[in-house]
């Protein structure tokens, strides 16, 4: 499977409006949409975000694969480097998680995807990355909290 990005300089021909980086609505492969925030699209900003897209993809999978179901998810990732900008200082995640279990089974469901999740276990090799909260809430009928 090609894992491909990119970044590239807009032509100044582009007709399209830029949006800020911390308001990006995207189409999602799990979820139909999903909102996006980067602070600034710096390198360390993006690792940060594979980090919490990662996980924000992994949960919809396995709770797909527990039959669960679930309502509103939100990821978010923050931590620092060195003064050289060569080594991370950590990375520290708080997890939102809505869906239609009671709140201690989706807490075991984010900590269990988290340890096997793909970014996080690469990124585990060499510095720390942890999750600091998760808020687990469980969704009614209708489908919200």
């Amino acid at each position: 499977m090609d894992f491909a990005a990119s970044i590239a300089t807009a032509s100044p021909d582009d007709a399209r409006i830029p949006v800020p980086t911390a308001d990006l609505l995207i189409q999602h492969h799990k979820t139909r949409a999903a909102r996006v925030s980067v602070g600034v699209p710096t390198g360390g900003h993006m690792l940060h975000l594979a980090v919490a897209t990662c996980l924000f993809n992994d949960l919809h999978t396995a709770a797909a694969r527990a039959g669960l179901s679930l309502g509103p998810v939100a990821v978010r990732a923050a931590g620092g480097f060195d003064e050289t900008l060569t080594s991370s200082t950590g990375i520290v995640l708080e997890v939102e998680v809505t869906g239609d279990a009671d709140p201690e089974e989706l807490r075991t469901l984010v900590l269990e995807t988290f340890e096997v999740s793909t970014v996080a276990s690469i990124l585990r090799e060499s510095t720390s990355v942890e999750i600091t909260h998760i808020t687990a809430r469980t969704t009614t009928a209708s489908g919200s909290p």
